[in-house]
């Protein structure tokens, strides 16, 4: 019979903290990666899709997992409920300021007569993007909720079991 070799749990904990670290390296640099294309060599999106499904693939698998496993990601007293609308207006602000930048750096001489028309554009960007993230982030929120709520049910029935 072979013999299972026997890891002491402090070194499989580093293993899997050092892992977890790339991991995270590896998805900055991806969605950094996709930006700079983007914005910056103005690159069509066949060059940068690759690196873009994959970030944002990755961040949904990371929300979801998160959830169905249990880990409370939100707050779910009234601190919760105001930083989802603290982290819509984070990424709108974020959204806009560098949509603004790189749109107004490519098309200077269109908004040089028309900085109204500029504005109001970026308005309607920040509103788009605020009101999108918050929807996201709600859902998150609510399926987070509930999975933390059938949790807390089955603690209850099991300690109920327990104490019986």
């Amino acid at each position: 019979m072979r013999k299972k070799n026997l890891q002491d749990e402090r070194i499989v904990a580093e293993r899997r903290k050092i892992q977890s670290d790339a991991f995270g390296i590896i998805f900055v640099i991806l969605g950094v990666s996709a930006m700079v294309q983007q914005f910056l060599f103005e690159a069509t999106v066949q060059q940068y899709i690759v690196e873009l499904v994959c970030f944002i693939g990755m961040a949904f698998y990371l929300i979801i997992r998160n959830i169905m496993v249990g880990n409370d990601l939100f707050d779910n007293g009234k601190r919760g409920k105001s930083m989802l609308v603290i982290n819509s207006l984070v990424v709108g602000i974020i959204a806009t300021v560098i949509h603004g930048v790189l749109n107004y750096t490519r098309h200077t001489e269109h908004y040089a007569n028309h900085v109204g028309l500029f504005i109001a554009s970026l308005a309607i960007f920040f509103i788009s993007v605020t009101l999108l993230s918050f929807v996201s982030l709600f859902c998150f929120y609510q399926s987070n909720k509930k999975r933390q709520m059938k949790i807390q049910k089955q603690l209850d029935i099991e300690e109920g079991v327990k104490t019986l």
